[in-house]
């Protein structure tokens, strides 16, 4: 028999003594009893080390070995007791009498490594031959300690928790809701002892509420009465006059509904986190709608007058002043204020405002009774003004003036205000610069440098706004000046240009007589004028132009030509109006007339406009009217030749004259000519580049080819410009087209024909740059490569000085977006030498190189060198 089998079976034999009816168990049946045992049953010899000498049941599971592997090992027990809870274990053990039972509690170390709780219930037995042994039973409780030790650790951090914990625990018991319980941290928290309290009801706290959320407070506790739960905030009065936000959290107990159990909870550092959160995002939404309006408002004033009302919204200073440095007057001039006089001026050594402009930086006066740093002005003193916060508002060169605020009491201005303020005054820096520079382009688009009149292109907007209302009635006047030529020739060109100036003078002082005046070109005006006598007062208007005008001791005196069309008789839009003025004007300069109202009979003109268009039409079919010149565009800083414009030209095969390109190309674009037009140009051109890249490779210079607007916005051409590129083997990336600012400006029509033009590799340059006050926007939403002046800036230099800023900001402009600027209708060497200076890329015009055709352009190229 296994001798195992034997000792459990003694042991058996032992426990069936002390029970009350039989145990009998077969062979079988110990050794399914044995398997399935829960817990290890052991026999250990009571000697120095325990040492086991059998072990049953769940012996794998509580020590990671096999019953044989465990008692094969004399020690194994004594080993695998932890260190110290060995001496404590064998020191009970040893003081055991026979017969005596104990229980044990130890740790012992599992096969795996991990230290498991035992607990060991132990029975000392001794034979009659003196031979001492223990019968033992280990049952795992390592999860069992585990639950008291978490029991332990919950009890204590739950303890923490009520004792020092930022919220208080209540219970309201009874239909008066009397407290019952509160925690014993409500005296740190709240500030009351928990005696105070108990047995009260809420509303004998209702004092130590804030008067504004008394009324919170008892609908929190009538909620609970009602609904049986609500969460609320409070401020509650935690010391005197200190007042902290509290979260209020309760509902109705499951087991009892007049038991309700709740929480408050100091809430201050995260009502002002939120509050703060809050300002900031108020701050930063009213910085961006401010940004916004900083680009709608059409003057500066009136942003002013909006960055008052912000700051008046988020700051709520009783006193805001924009105050404007006026240097002549070593003062600042209030521009825009609340409670402040507008147009109240302090000295720049006598006022805060002026330290502020000084140093330039922001300045903060807690108190201007205690001020020592500057002059306190006792006209803030009367108003009444005790702490301030001022600061610079950018300017060009130097601050523009001064952003202040103020209060009716002392107070301290922390960081988060100043950088608001700061930002705000930043804003004001922004849109005054922004203004200048599109005022700057916009008077350039839309006035005349020499006379200061309105231009053709303000003219059509004017035209366009008096013929939107259907009710108006008056006259288009085409005005020219009689001998005007002979002025130039006889006294020369500075002498015409002053006189034109006079002329400008004297059509602005026809302002107030309801004459709106523009100049079209050259010595030619144009005049709109309102109402039923509206030709009378154009007769009145042109007797005193034609007054002799004092000029370098002359008196200069030139007769006046007027075309005249009526409204709606003679025409209902622009276009006709101005078309029908001119026809007018040349009559009355053929016929000598002073004033010739449009007739019928003009239309005569206009058919042999029709002619020239279809002369036109032929010879865009012909193979030998049509020709190129081309005219050189130079690099400033290197000098090398970079590309050559392609102009085309027109011979007029019944006079062998050449046709003004500014009389064909106009008549190609008006009838739809325009892109058959651009592409006979194409064809020439890349015929003519071809055989530049055979003659010089690399070095030949880049083709640079107008585009009308009719050909970008047409889906063929970008068909047609692929097949002459492959018919011809160019390289697109050679080639340039030029478009013009007006056309290109139309960012939501030209964006994709743009995009797909140059996703063949070709580049596109912006033609007359400048001219449109739409410059700056479509920039920043159309790839372009290239930026060309316009020569009306060019001509200016040395003589304009705003010319000369603009022409620096388009210079600026086009570094920073990392476009090269061409300068076009350089005529002059100090011309050169000035955009050389300034920063201009390449120049164009006829003191670089003047139009030539194709064999004298290889001509004067082979020159070069």
């Amino acid at each position: 028999m296994n001798p195992w089998l034997s000792r459990l079976r003694r042991l058996g034999w032992r426990l069936r003594r002390r029970l009350p009816f039989p145990l009998k168990f077969t062979a079988r049946e110990w050794r399914t009893l044995l398997e399935r045992l829960p817990v290890v049953v052991y026999q250990a010899l009571a000697d120095e080390q325990g040492s086991t000498i059998f072990a049953a049941g769940a012996v794998e599971e509580v020590l990671g070995y096999t019953p044989l592997e465990w008692t094969a090992r004399p020690g194994a027990w004594y080993e695998a007791l932890h260190p110290d809870d060995r001496r404590r274990v064998m020191r009970r053990l040893r003081r055991m009498r026979a017969d005596e039972s104990t229980e044990l509690v130890y740790r012992i170390r599992h096969r795996a490594g991990e230290w498991r709780w035992i607990r060991d219930t132990v029975t000392l037995f001794e034979t009659a031959r003196g031979r001492r042994y223990y019968l033992g039973v280990m049952t795992d409780i390592t999860h069992e300690r585990e639950l008291e030790q978490a029991t332990r650790e919950i009890k204590v951090f739950l303890d923490e928790l009520l004792r020092s914990g930022p919220w208080v625990l209540y219970r309201l018991e009874g239909p008066r809701q009397e407290v019952r319980y509160l925690s014993p941290n409500a005296e740190a928290v709240l500030g009351l002892a928990p005696a105070e309290v108990m047995g009260h009801t809420p509303e004998g706290l209702v004092e130590r509420v804030h008067p504004e959320d008394r009324s919170l407070f008892r609908r929190h506790f009538a909620l609970l009465r009602q609904v049986g739960k609500d969460q609320t905030r409070i401020r509650l009065e935690v010391r005197p006059r200190e007042y902290r936000w509290m979260l209020m959290n309760a509902q109705r107990a499951s087991s009892d509904p007049e038991v309700y159990l709740g929480y408050l909870m100091d809430i201050e550092e995260k009502a002002r986190n939120e509050a703060s959160l809050r300002r900031h995002i108020e701050r930063q939404q009213a910085l961006y709608e401010l940004g916004n309006y900083a680009w709608e408002s059409a003057r500066p004033q009136g942003f002013f007058e909006r960055a008052i009302e912000t700051l008046d919204r988020v700051l709520h200073p009783e006193f805001i002043a924009v105050m404007e440095y006026l240097p002549a007057e070593q003062a600042l001039e209030v521009r825009a204020a609340k409670r402040v006089p507008v147009g109240h001026r302090f000295g720049l050594f006598e006022s805060q405002a002026g330290y502020t402009l000084r140093m330039n930086e922001p300045v903060v006066a807690t108190d201007l009774g205690s001020e020592e740093r500057f002059a306190v002005p006792e006209e803030l003193v009367r108003m009444g003004v005790a702490s301030t916060l001022s600061v610079p508002i950018p300017g060009e060169e130097g601050p523009y003036g001064v952003l202040g605020i103020g209060y009716p009491h002392r107070r301290s201005m922390d960081e988060v205000s100043v950088r608001f303020v700061q930002s705000v005054a930043q804003l004001m820096g922004q849109v005054l610069r922004y203004r200048k520079v599109l005022g700057d382009l916009e008077h350039k688009a839309y006035y005349d440098d020499l006379t200061g009149l309105p231009n053709r292109r303000a003219l059509y907007r004017e035209l366009s706004r008096v013929l939107s209302d259907p009710e108006r009635s008056g006259i288009v006047a085409f005005l020219d000046l009689a001998d005007f030529g002979e002025v130039n020739d006889i006294w020369g060109h500075e002498m015409g240009d002053q006189l034109l100036r006079r002329v400008g003078e004297r059509l602005r002082a026809f302002d107030d007589r309801g004459v709106w005046s523009a100049r079209w070109g050259g010595d030619e005006f144009v005049a709109i004028l309102q109402g039923e006598e509206a030709l009378q007062r154009l007769k009145s208007c042109m007797a005193r132009l034609a007054e002799p005008i004092p000029l370098q001791g002359q008196r200069i005196q030139l007769g006046m030509r007027a075309g005249v069309v009526r409204f709606r008789e003679h025409g209902s839009d622009t276009e006709t109006l101005l078309r029908r003025a001119d026809m007018a004007l040349a009559v009355a300069k053929e016929q000598n007339r002073p004033i010739y109202v449009y007739e019928a009979g003009l239309q005569e003109q206009a058919a042999r406009r029709r002619a020239r268009v279809e002369a036109l039409r032929r010879a865009l079919l012909a193979g030998d009217e049509m020709f190129l010149f081309f005219q050189p565009i130079v690099h400033l800083r290197e000098g090398h030749v970079t590309a050559a414009e392609a102009l085309l030209r027109w011979r007029d095969p019944e006079t062998g004259e050449l046709v003004p390109p500014s009389e064909f190309i106009p008549l190609a674009e008006r009838y739809g000519l325009g892109a058959a037009l651009d592409r006979k140009v194409l064809e020439l051109a890349l015929e003519t580049g071809v055989r530049w890249l055979e003659l010089w490779g690399d070095a030949a210079p880049r083709l640079s080819v107008n585009a009308s607007p009719e050909s970008i916005l047409e889906p063929r051409f970008f068909q047609e410009l692929v097949a002459l590129l492959r018919r011809f083997g160019y390289p697109a990336d050679r080639l340039v087209l030029e478009i013009t600012e007006r056309v290109i400006a139309d960012v939501e029509r030209t964006q994709k024909p743009l995009e797909r033009l140059r996703s063949l590799g070709l580049r596109v340059a912006v033609d007359d740059f400048g001219t449109g006050y739409s410059s700056l926007a479509y920039l920043a939403y159309l790839n372009v490569d290239v930026l060309k002046v316009d020569r009306a800036f060019i001509k200016d230099i040395g003589r304009n000085r705003r010319t000369e800023a603009v022409l620096r900001s388009i210079f600026a402009l086009g570094d920073n977006l990392g476009l090269p600027v061409t300068a076009e209708g350089v005529e002059r060497p100090e011309q050169l030498d000035w955009l050389r200076r300034a920063g201009c890329t390449s120049a164009q015009g006829y003191h670089v190189g003047r139009p030539m055709d194709a064999r004298a352009f290889e001509a004067w190229w082979s020159q070069r060198g």
